[in-house]
Protein backbone atom coordinates (compact mmCIF):
# COMPACT_ATOMS: atom_id res chain seq x y z
CA UNK A 1 0.00 0.00 0.00
CA UNK A 2 1.57 3.26 -1.28
CA UNK A 3 1.03 6.59 0.67
CA UNK A 4 -1.20 8.14 -2.23
CA UNK A 5 -3.53 5.02 -1.36
CA UNK A 6 -4.11 6.00 2.24
CA UNK A 7 -4.32 10.00 1.49
CA UNK A 8 -7.17 9.13 -0.94
CA UNK A 9 -8.80 7.42 1.77
CA UNK A 10 -8.42 10.06 4.37
CA UNK A 11 -9.64 12.91 1.95
CA UNK A 12 -12.98 10.81 1.38
CA UNK A 13 -13.65 10.91 5.37
CA UNK A 14 -12.50 14.73 5.29
CA UNK A 15 -15.18 15.75 2.63
CA UNK A 16 -18.13 13.18 3.51
CA UNK A 17 -20.25 15.36 5.75
CA UNK A 18 -22.21 12.65 7.98
CA UNK A 19 -18.33 10.81 8.91
CA UNK A 20 -16.82 13.89 9.48
CA UNK A 21 -19.72 15.86 11.16
CA UNK A 22 -20.06 12.68 13.99
CA UNK A 23 -16.23 12.74 14.42
CA UNK A 24 -16.86 16.50 15.03
CA UNK A 25 -19.31 16.89 17.60
CA UNK A 26 -17.89 13.83 19.84
CA UNK A 27 -15.36 16.33 21.84
CA UNK A 28 -18.15 19.05 22.59
CA UNK A 29 -20.91 16.44 23.50
CA UNK A 30 -18.99 14.41 25.74
CA UNK A 31 -17.52 18.17 27.63
CA UNK A 32 -21.27 19.18 27.46
CA UNK A 33 -22.70 15.35 29.07
CA UNK A 34 -19.28 15.30 31.59
CA UNK A 35 -20.27 18.19 33.18
CA UNK A 36 -24.00 17.51 33.57
CA UNK A 37 -22.98 14.10 34.74
CA UNK A 38 -20.63 15.58 37.46
CA UNK A 39 -22.63 18.08 38.24
CA UNK A 40 -25.95 15.67 38.79
CA UNK A 41 -23.74 13.42 40.95
CA UNK A 42 -22.15 16.15 43.07
CA UNK A 43 -25.51 17.87 43.84
CA UNK A 44 -26.71 13.49 44.98
CA UNK A 45 -23.54 13.26 47.45
CA UNK A 46 -23.85 16.72 48.60
CA UNK A 47 -27.64 15.48 49.68
CA UNK A 48 -26.60 12.02 50.95
CA UNK A 49 -22.82 11.55 52.22
CA UNK A 50 -23.05 7.85 52.40
CA UNK A 51 -22.36 7.59 48.64
CA UNK A 52 -18.96 9.49 48.71
CA UNK A 53 -17.51 6.27 50.32
CA UNK A 54 -17.68 4.34 47.79
CA UNK A 55 -17.63 6.73 44.40
CA UNK A 56 -14.23 7.00 42.39
CA UNK A 57 -13.98 9.66 40.49
CA UNK A 58 -11.68 8.20 38.01
CA UNK A 59 -14.26 5.82 36.41
CA UNK A 60 -16.80 8.37 36.81
CA UNK A 61 -15.10 10.65 34.51
CA UNK A 62 -13.97 7.82 31.75
CA UNK A 63 -17.74 6.86 32.05
CA UNK A 64 -18.50 9.50 29.66
CA UNK A 65 -16.92 7.47 26.66
CA UNK A 66 -20.02 6.08 26.46
CA UNK A 67 -21.25 8.68 25.39
CA UNK A 68 -19.38 9.09 22.12
CA UNK A 69 -19.10 5.62 21.06
CA UNK A 70 -22.37 5.54 19.13
CA UNK A 71 -20.85 8.38 16.81
CA UNK A 72 -17.77 6.23 15.85
CA UNK A 73 -19.81 3.32 15.37
CA UNK A 74 -22.31 5.66 12.87
CA UNK A 75 -18.47 7.04 11.58
CA UNK A 76 -17.25 3.74 10.75
CA UNK A 77 -21.23 2.30 9.34
CA UNK A 78 -20.97 5.35 7.06
CA UNK A 79 -17.36 5.26 5.51
CA UNK A 80 -18.31 2.31 4.12
CA UNK A 81 -21.54 1.82 3.34
CA UNK A 82 -21.75 5.50 1.33
CA UNK A 83 -19.44 3.68 -1.48
CA UNK A 84 -21.16 0.90 -1.44
CA UNK A 85 -24.97 2.70 -1.73
CA UNK A 86 -23.67 5.51 -4.25
CA UNK A 87 -21.70 2.72 -6.65
CA UNK A 88 -18.37 4.88 -5.87
CA UNK A 89 -16.93 1.17 -4.98
CA UNK A 90 -16.80 0.33 -8.31
CA UNK A 91 -14.71 3.92 -9.27
CA UNK A 92 -12.45 3.31 -6.17
CA UNK A 93 -11.51 -0.65 -7.14
CA UNK A 94 -10.95 0.66 -10.74
CA UNK A 95 -8.34 3.33 -9.16
CA UNK A 96 -6.82 0.94 -6.64
CA UNK A 97 -7.47 -2.85 -8.15
CA UNK A 98 -4.99 -4.32 -5.01
CA UNK A 99 -8.15 -4.78 -2.76
CA UNK A 100 -6.03 -5.61 -0.14
CA UNK A 101 -4.29 -2.16 -0.03
CA UNK A 102 -7.57 -0.73 -0.63
CA UNK A 103 -8.89 -1.96 2.37
CA UNK A 104 -5.87 -1.74 4.45
CA UNK A 105 -5.99 2.04 3.38
CA UNK A 106 -9.99 2.25 4.51
CA UNK A 107 -8.53 0.57 7.73
CA UNK A 108 -5.55 3.05 8.63
CA UNK A 109 -8.08 5.72 7.74
CA UNK A 110 -10.80 5.03 9.74
CA UNK A 111 -8.41 4.33 12.95
CA UNK A 112 -6.73 7.33 12.71
CA UNK A 113 -9.62 9.43 12.50
CA UNK A 114 -11.06 7.67 15.28
CA UNK A 115 -8.04 8.59 17.41
CA UNK A 116 -7.82 12.17 16.67
CA UNK A 117 -11.17 12.37 17.43
CA UNK A 118 -11.36 10.11 20.69
CA UNK A 119 -8.20 11.89 22.63
CA UNK A 120 -9.59 15.20 22.66
CA UNK A 121 -12.89 13.80 23.57
CA UNK A 122 -12.18 11.29 26.09
CA UNK A 123 -9.86 14.31 27.55
CA UNK A 124 -12.39 16.88 27.81
CA UNK A 125 -15.19 14.38 29.08
CA UNK A 126 -12.68 13.61 31.81
CA UNK A 127 -11.79 17.56 32.60
CA UNK A 128 -15.72 18.46 32.21
CA UNK A 129 -16.53 15.63 34.53
CA UNK A 130 -14.47 16.43 37.45
CA UNK A 131 -15.46 20.57 36.97
CA UNK A 132 -19.26 19.45 37.40
CA UNK A 133 -17.66 17.36 40.16
CA UNK A 134 -16.04 20.43 42.34
CA UNK A 135 -14.30 19.15 45.58
CA UNK A 136 -15.24 15.45 44.97
CA UNK A 137 -13.19 15.66 41.72
CA UNK A 138 -9.71 13.96 40.97
CA UNK A 139 -7.29 15.30 38.18
CA UNK A 140 -5.40 13.46 35.59
CA UNK A 141 -2.25 13.10 38.38
CA UNK A 142 -4.81 10.78 40.15
CA UNK A 143 -3.13 7.12 41.06
CA UNK A 144 -5.06 4.92 37.55
CA UNK A 145 -6.72 8.13 36.11
CA UNK A 146 -4.30 7.85 32.45
CA UNK A 147 -4.31 4.46 32.63
CA UNK A 148 -8.13 4.52 32.68
CA UNK A 149 -7.76 7.57 29.55
CA UNK A 150 -5.46 5.32 27.42
CA UNK A 151 -7.98 2.15 27.61
CA UNK A 152 -11.04 4.63 26.95
CA UNK A 153 -9.46 5.84 23.66
CA UNK A 154 -8.14 2.49 22.89
CA UNK A 155 -11.66 1.28 23.16
CA UNK A 156 -13.06 3.58 20.94
CA UNK A 157 -10.43 3.48 18.55
CA UNK A 158 -11.31 -0.68 18.47
CA UNK A 159 -14.92 0.01 18.37
CA UNK A 160 -14.86 1.81 14.77
CA UNK A 161 -12.20 -0.67 13.63
CA UNK A 162 -15.02 -2.73 14.50
CA UNK A 163 -17.94 -1.04 12.81
CA UNK A 164 -15.98 -0.67 9.65
CA UNK A 165 -15.79 -4.48 9.44
CA UNK A 166 -19.32 -5.13 10.18
CA UNK A 167 -20.23 -2.67 7.48
CA UNK A 168 -17.62 -4.13 4.97
CA UNK A 169 -19.40 -7.82 5.32
CA UNK A 170 -23.34 -6.34 5.54
CA UNK A 171 -22.75 -3.16 3.29
CA UNK A 172 -25.98 -1.37 4.30
CA UNK A 173 -26.21 0.94 6.70
CA UNK A 174 -29.60 0.00 7.96
CA UNK A 175 -28.48 -3.64 8.07
CA UNK A 176 -25.00 -2.58 9.98
CA UNK A 177 -26.69 -0.09 12.41
CA UNK A 178 -29.62 -2.85 12.91
CA UNK A 179 -26.69 -5.21 14.32
CA UNK A 180 -24.36 -2.70 16.37
CA UNK A 181 -26.86 -0.36 18.08
CA UNK A 182 -28.81 -3.47 19.72
CA UNK A 183 -24.79 -5.30 20.82
CA UNK A 184 -23.74 -2.23 22.31
CA UNK A 185 -26.87 -0.62 23.84
CA UNK A 186 -29.33 -3.54 24.72
CA UNK A 187 -28.10 -7.17 24.56
CA UNK A 188 -25.41 -6.83 26.43
CA UNK A 189 -26.72 -4.74 29.01
CA UNK A 190 -29.59 -7.58 29.63
CA UNK A 191 -27.56 -10.19 29.51
CA UNK A 192 -25.06 -8.92 32.46
CA UNK A 193 -28.09 -9.15 34.48
CA UNK A 194 -28.86 -12.60 33.76
CA UNK A 195 -27.01 -15.09 35.71
CA UNK A 196 -27.24 -17.93 33.11
CA UNK A 197 -25.69 -15.59 30.49
CA UNK A 198 -23.60 -13.43 32.31
CA UNK A 199 -20.19 -15.45 31.52
CA UNK A 200 -20.89 -15.07 28.28
CA UNK A 201 -21.80 -11.26 28.10
CA UNK A 202 -18.91 -9.92 29.84
CA UNK A 203 -17.45 -11.33 26.10
CA UNK A 204 -19.19 -9.20 24.20
CA UNK A 205 -16.97 -6.42 22.44
CA UNK A 206 -18.95 -3.44 24.51
CA UNK A 207 -18.66 -5.23 28.06
CA UNK A 208 -15.34 -6.71 27.32
CA UNK A 209 -13.66 -3.12 26.00
CA UNK A 210 -15.25 -0.94 28.77
CA UNK A 211 -13.15 -3.01 31.25
CA UNK A 212 -10.29 -1.19 29.49
CA UNK A 213 -11.88 2.04 31.24
CA UNK A 214 -11.00 0.12 34.63
CA UNK A 215 -7.20 -0.04 34.11
CA UNK A 216 -5.79 0.99 37.55
CA UNK A 217 -9.00 2.92 38.62
CA UNK A 218 -9.99 0.53 41.48
CA UNK A 219 -13.68 -0.07 40.02
CA UNK A 220 -15.25 -2.32 37.59
CA UNK A 221 -16.70 -0.13 34.15
CA UNK A 222 -19.35 -2.88 33.08
CA UNK A 223 -21.24 -4.29 35.80
CA UNK A 224 -21.61 -7.73 35.77
CA UNK A 225 -22.97 -11.01 38.57
CA UNK A 226 -20.02 -12.37 36.79
CA UNK A 227 -15.87 -11.78 38.11
CA UNK A 228 -15.39 -9.00 34.91
CA UNK A 229 -12.33 -9.48 32.66
CA UNK A 230 -9.01 -8.51 33.74
CA UNK A 231 -8.58 -4.67 31.82
CA UNK A 232 -5.91 -6.37 29.12
CA UNK A 233 -7.83 -9.18 28.53
CA UNK A 234 -10.70 -7.79 27.80
CA UNK A 235 -8.97 -5.12 25.73
CA UNK A 236 -7.58 -8.42 24.02
CA UNK A 237 -11.33 -9.55 23.29
CA UNK A 238 -12.68 -6.47 22.06
CA UNK A 239 -9.16 -6.20 19.69
CA UNK A 240 -10.47 -9.89 18.01
CA UNK A 241 -13.84 -9.17 17.71
CA UNK A 242 -12.72 -5.91 16.09
CA UNK A 243 -10.06 -7.92 14.02
CA UNK A 244 -12.17 -11.33 13.38
CA UNK A 245 -15.17 -8.39 11.81
CA UNK A 246 -12.56 -6.51 9.73
CA UNK A 247 -11.24 -9.81 8.25
CA UNK A 248 -14.95 -10.81 7.50
CA UNK A 249 -15.17 -7.46 5.68
CA UNK A 250 -11.80 -7.61 3.77
CA UNK A 251 -13.56 -11.74 2.68
CA UNK A 252 -16.66 -9.87 1.33
CA UNK A 253 -14.92 -7.53 -0.43
CA UNK A 254 -12.57 -9.76 -2.05
CA UNK A 255 -15.99 -11.86 -3.79
CA UNK A 256 -17.58 -7.97 -4.79
CA UNK A 257 -18.03 -8.49 -8.77
CA UNK A 258 -17.88 -4.59 -10.52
Amino acid sequence: MNRGILESEVTKIRTLRSAAGALAVMPAVSAGLGAVSGWSVRRAMDDGAAMVRDFDPVSAGVAVTGYSQFALIVFGVVIVTHEHGSGMIRQALTAVPRRGAYYTAKLLAGAGAALVAAVPAVLLGYLATQWGLAAHGAGIGEPGAVAALAGAVAYLVLTAVFSIGVAGLLRSPVASLAVLAPVYFIVSQLLTTIEATAWFAKYLPDQAGMRMFAAGSGQPAAASVEAPLDPAVGGAVLAAWAGAAAVLGYVRLRRLEL
